[in-house]
């Protein structure tokens, strides 16, 4: 029916209303939020001593075949 592109096409025009202070914001938040989820997920691996792709693996199910 065409609601995604209806969809993305109000994102769009929704964003051609913000002004600069706005995008300055949103990115501001954007960096907290990233920083926050990295140092939430540094002491996990420090502390077991294991890599983020040993930690994707183990996830998977392949290990038990």
């Amino acid at each position: 029916m065409g609601l995604v592109c209806l969809g993305l096409l109000m994102i769009g025009a929704d964003c051609t209303y913000l002004r600069d202070e706005d995008y300055r914001s949103i990115a501001r938040r954007c960096r907290s939020v990233k920083d926050r989820l990295v140092q939430r997920g540094r002491p996990l691996l420090r502390a077991r001593g294991i890599t983020s792709v040993a930690m994707a693996a183990a996830g998977d199910g392949a290990a038990g075949a």
